[in-house]
């Protein structure tokens, strides 16, 4: 587990690390059902054309079997290849130039990275509010928003109606309009995982001109939040 005091660029290569494993877990099992797919597909062609002795009008519900088949296999090649993506230009885009984006979309992304980490019983709840556009590293927010939500699954797994609660708003702040995202979870809480976090994201929201909050509690969840300058 990382000392609070670790230092943030060490704690960022932790994260990458942690959430490089788990995506390749992840997809583990939709590559296997993408290549097993395809091989049902395959046997099913090749005894049909070797049954008929070639090219030949195909049973309608067959027809229909083999389509839903290429059609699930086009459905999880897709996921394989938006994770591989998503994970790809997280860790990529660390520490490279600002970019001015869609806040909302660096939050879809960093939860999609970490949905594998959530465990079945604990409910999600994502509330995207109506927030402008912030100039930001899009790597460096995705892994710190991608190590907030982890940490909240931790705290929420197998504690019974434990949820999730993922936002983002627009408010007012002292020097203008700030974008706030926050990350919270009514689990047991992890107040050691919170502290070493909360030293990576003050780092990070500090180079945004920003702030960075993070509590928790035993028995009381994790509440973070994070707030950026908007751009006018």
């Amino acid at each position: 587990m990382p000392d609070a005091n670790d230092d943030p660029k060490t704690l960022a290569l932790a994260a990458a690390g942690s959430l490089a494993g788990g995506v390749a877990a992840e997809l583990r099992v939709p590559l296997r059902e993408l290549r097993e797919g395809l091989a049902v597909m395959v046997e099913i062609l090749d005894h049909h054309l070797n049954g008929n002795g070639g090219p030949a009008p195909y049973p309608w519900e067959e027809t229909k079997a083999l389509r839903e088949r290429i059609a699930q296999a086009y459905l999880t090649g897709r996921k394989v290849a938006r994770l591989n993506s998503d994970l790809g230009d997280a860790i990529n885009s660390y520490g490279e130039s600002s970019e001015l984006v869609d806040v909302n979309k660096l939050v879809e992304v960093a939860t999609n990275l970490t949905r594998h980490r959530i465990s079945a019983g604990t409910e999600l709840f994502i509330d995207f509010g109506k927030v402008p556009p912030a100039t930001v590293v899009p790597g460096e927010v995705v892994l710190l928003l991608a190590r907030l939500v982890t940490i909240a699954a931790d705290s929420a797994h197998d504690v019974p109606g434990a949820a999730i609660s993922v936002k983002t708003r627009c408010e007012q702040g002292g020097a203008g309009n700030e974008i706030a995202i926050y990350v919270a979870d009514s689990g047991k809480g992890l107040p050691a995982e919170v502290a070493a976090a909360s030293t990576l994201g003050k780092d990070v929201a500090r180079s945004l001109g920003g702030s960075f909050e993070g509590t928790s509690e035993p028995g009381a969840g994790s509440v973070f939040e994070l707030r950026i300058p908007a751009h006018t």
